[in-house]
């Protein structure tokens, strides 16, 4: 069953991504929101607003934030950021579709979103981290169609 094989092009989203993540109220400031990622070391983290992901913060985010204000962290609402999840990749999707979105938009992390849900995210860090299982499931595929071939 060629769904059941791990190789590159078929590796699901869904396996390599993080389920949990952080979240901030979009009616703070941005001081609380930096304190969060350094606190939980991650580098995003998901606005709510209406009990939902609204938005997803990053930590490139807040830089531009600061260097466009030039203003103290605790001065820049998080409000003021705009909402949305611009790019985003489904669970069923495979990881070479979120490389490539990753690449696109030029970013880190992506949402993982399955209809209106946020499922979790999946980070450069997920895939490299499983890239040793990616390749791997890659060679043993070339290796079994090496076999069928020879057979």
């Amino acid at each position: 069953d060629r769904e059941s094989a791990p190789c590159y092009t078929l590796m699901f989203v869904k396996r390599i991504m993080t389920g949990n993540f952080e979240t901030i109220p979009r009616d703070r400031t941005l001081d609380e929101a930096v304190k969060l990622m350094l606190n939980n070391r991650v580098d995003h983290i998901f606005v709510v607003e209406n009990g939902a992901p609204a938005a997803m913060l990053t930590r490139r985010k807040a830089l531009v934030a600061c260097y466009k204000t030039d203003a103290p962290l605790s001065d820049i609402p998080i409000s003021g950021f705009s909402r949305g999840l611009e790019t985003k990749v489904g669970p069923d999707e495979t990881v070479l579709i979120a490389v490539g979105k990753l690449r696109q938009a030029n970013i880190n992390c992506l949402p993982v979103v399955n209809g209106m849900s946020v499922e979790g995210v999946v980070t450069k860090d997920d895939i490299i981290e499983n890239l040793s299982n990616i390749t791997t499931s890659m060679m043993e595929n070339e290796e079994e169609e090496r076999d069928e071939w020879t057979a």
